[in-house]
């Protein structure tokens, strides 16, 4: 996670609270107001060192004359019923928007201010700025509390004496089978085919129509197409329904009772009896393809020589990465376990919402007590990844290692040739300034990774 652009362009929809501060403030006639404000822009740290808090006091002044100049702007451009275009009074415009108008003044200004306090401080965040505190009242400084996360304060030891044991077995490179390569390339693209002359068995692709009725209030859900491949696993959209689906053929319609567990993926099923009225539409089965000159073709390849010089490099290639992401691994846990810092759960809580959102369908079809444990896993594991995150950004940090437009050069023609694109084009993809940052955030992250490596011992035991 690379430290937070002080200036992203986010910040203004991302700086919270404002504006129900503002109407706090208004019904309770300033009750919420703070009251020790003696400066501006002062920071003052929190002993955690996980955040900090500083205060902000806006000039009253200013806020007027950013709010006359709106009302100017907005009454040159706004339609109003009974008004020209451009010719709207200024008086009209305050009188129908005032408060629209002004709070988007005070947002603005709350994060100019903001932000001017986090550059001058030069304090690291990591996080949007959070509006704690808010007291806005007529003719008066405005004044707010702002809250940040902080980068947290990373020492890394030094590097050289650091070694890492790592046991033989785990990172032991798998012998090349070329037969065996084969076969799982040509099993990897399988096709599926229609059965015509025989009844469902195992391993085949079936498409049904199904509708369901709960037996308890006879209610009946929608008909709907589904497909299931049949194989013998308990956890699917519909339950265990292998068993019922063998030796069923084309046209076929059955029904079925099942009783679903109070853990079910489906909520609305969990702890109820519910039957299935079924209707086999199609079987399909998977055709493994064979491997001649036509099968070559169709991978972009000439011949089989070729073909199978391409395949041990890939193998070898990725056996090497397998290796490297064991060593990277333990690179990680034990710069962790050194580095003693600690970070905001806020940070933690939005990584984990990340990955849930990711895999909400997977989620969603584990038991309850599985579910629970795969949360609690995901959130370890965010937790360190963040960790590592933080670790790779200091040592970025204290290695000068900084991505010039040279370094972007390169990596975009690293990119063209190993996706047979011109440079031009991967240039030009990358001209987004959110796409080049993150190409530049992976760069550093690589390098940084890469010294790490050079550094630190690695011994095999």
């Amino acid at each position: 996670m690379a430290e937070k652009d002080h200036l992203n362009k986010n910040s203004k929809s991302e700086i919270k609270g404002a504006k129900q501060k503002r109407d706090s403030n208004k019904s309770t006639n300033g009750k919420k107001s703070l009251k020790s404000v003696k400066t501006t822009k002062k920071t003052e740290s929190n002993k955690n060192k996980m955040s900090q808090e500083f205060r902000i006091q806006i000039p009253r002044k200013e806020i007027e004359e950013k709010f006359e100049q709106a009302v100017k702007k907005y009454s040159s451009e706004m339609k109003i019923d009974g008004f020209r275009k451009g010719k709207i009074p200024l008086e009209v415009v305050k009188s129908k928007y005032r408060d629209l108008i002004m709070d988007e003044i005070v947002n603005k200004v709350i994060e100019d201010y903001t932000f001017k306090t986090i550059k001058k401080e030069k304090i690291r965040i990591i996080s949007s700025p959070i509006v704690k505190d808010f007291d806005f009242k007529e003719g008066k400084d405005l004044k707010a509390l702002v809250s940040v996360d902080l980068f947290p304060e990373v020492i890394i030891p030094d590097l050289s004496k650091i070694t890492v044991s790592i046991k033989k077995e785990m990172i032991k490179s798998e012998k090349y089978d070329e037969k065996k390569q084969i076969d799982l390339i040509l099993n990897n693209n399988k096709r599926k085919q229609i059965v015509k002359d025989r009844c469902i068995k195992d391993n085949d692709f079936v498409e049904f129509k199904i509708q369901s009725q709960f037996i308890d209030t006879k209610r009946m859900m929608p008909k709907q197409d589904s497909f299931f491949e049949v194989k013998n696993v308990k956890h699917n959209e519909f339950g265990d329904i292998y068993q019922d689906f063998l030796g069923k053929c084309k046209g076929e319609k059955f029904d079925l009772e099942k009783k679903y567990g109070k853990d079910f993926n489906k909520k609305k099923w969990a702890g109820k009896k519910i039957k299935h009225f079924i209707e086999i539409k199609n079987i399909f089965e998977y055709i493994t393809p064979v491997f001649d000159d036509k099968f070559l073709k169709s991978m972009g390849f000439k011949d089989k020589e070729s073909f199978k010089s391409k395949l041990k490099e890939e193998f070898e290639n990725h056996s090497n990465r397998k290796k490297d992401q064991i060593i990277i691994n333990e690179i990680r846990e034990k710069l962790i376990e050194l580095c003693d810092f600690s970070i905001p759960d806020s940070i933690i809580d939005q990584e984990v919402q990340r990955t849930q959102s990711q895999y909400a369908q997977m989620i969603m079809t584990l038991p309850e007590d599985k579910r629970s444990e795969y949360l609690k896993t995901v959130k370890e594991d965010s937790e360190r990844s963040i960790k590592f995150s933080f670790i790779l950004e200091e040592v970025k940090k204290n290695n000068g290692i900084d991505i010039k437009n040279d370094d972007l050069e390169k990596e975009f023609k690293k990119i063209a040739e190993a996706n047979g694109m011109d440079v031009k084009d991967v240039r030009k993809y990358y001209m987004n300034n959110e796409q080049k940052e993150s190409l530049k955030d992976s760069i550093g992250r690589n390098l940084a990774i890469d010294l790490l490596k050079e550094k630190i011992k690695v011994k095999e035991v």
